[in-house]
């Protein structure tokens, strides 16, 4: 009889403790004070000015902006004192899906920016920490199939962009958001090989110099093809190919991007800067 009246004060106790969690892990994120919202909105309209122009010529202007933005307290360095996840809702911060999503703590001056260009529908504070502060991940949607998961870490001063992952919701399969070609010392080519499927291409990022040709040849079944892009103007300079040449016209990163039409697809591709 006690060790029944044990067991059951012992269950009672273990669900206690499941149901805190639960309670827990469902709360919502607390807001912040409205004074304190005030002063992020105004600090990043100062931080953004393209956005603050935007916001401005948006009918209700910066007065519904700031109503409709979003402001929430989140501990990143576990001291008890609460840094900010804000976001500005509306077509000046927003695509379809992702918005952009910036994180602010207090300074001696007021408010001071500790992510910038990130972008997606969900920000998430991970276990791991870097420089006392706790990694995030942000969440954005690629496409209708593909999601987008990118992590940040602190390096003392800002939040860099650590890995960016691409997964596909339907399969799982997963690859790098993007990888960088090099070439090897002395050398104006290399191959690369890769496998895409129907939303989830091959991303790569090539740094070369104003004035320098370029050649990308694809060797794949048919479905395959390539886009080239420069990073900065977001100019196409090739699309839908498989063979192209021409003259780089600014010095920086370009974007070749891999994609197909089916599944599973495997190919291979050359490039080469003169």
């Amino acid at each position: 009889m006690i060790f029944n009246r044990l067991a059951v004060s012992f269950l009672a106790i273990v669900l206690g403790l499941f149901a805190s969690v639960a309670a827990l892990a469902q709360a919502p994120a607390k807001e912040a004070p409205k004074d304190v919202r005030s002063k992020l909105f105004k600090q990043v309209m100062a931080d953004y000015p393209d956005v603050r122009e935007c916001v401005t010529n948006e009918e209700g202007g910066t007065r519904a902006a700031e109503e409709n933005m979003s402001a929430y307290e989140v501990d990143l360095n576990r001291d008890g004192a609460p840094e900010y996840e804000v976001g500005i809702s509306g077509p000046c911060d927003c695509g379809m899906v992702n918005c952009s999503i910036y994180l602010y703590r207090q300074s001696l001056t007021g408010y001071e920016s500790i992510l910038e260009g990130a972008s997606g529908f969900g920000l998430e504070l991970l276990k791991t920490l870097s420089n006392g502060y706790a990694d995030v991940r942000v969440d954005a949607r690629d496409n209708a199939a593909v999601q987008a998961q990118t992590t940040y870490k602190f390096d003392g001063k800002q939040y860099r962009e650590a890995r960016s992952m691409m997964v596909h919701m339907g399969t799982g399969e997963t690859k790098p958001a993007y990888r960088r070609i090099q070439f090897s010392r002395g050398a104006s080519s290399t191959t690369v090989q890769g496998k895409v499927s129907i939303g989830l291409p091959d991303t790569y990022l090539l740094g070369a110099r104003a004035g320098q040709v370029m050649t990308v040849k694809l060797t794949a079944a048919r479905q395959v093809r390539f886009m080239i892009m420069n990073s900065k103007t977001t100019d196409v300079l090739a699309d839908n190919t498989t063979n192209w040449t021409g003259t780089l016209p600014a010095t920086g990163d370009y974007h070749i991007l891999v994609d197909a039409d089916a599944d599973g697809r495997t190919y291979s591709m050359t490039v080469t800067i003169k």
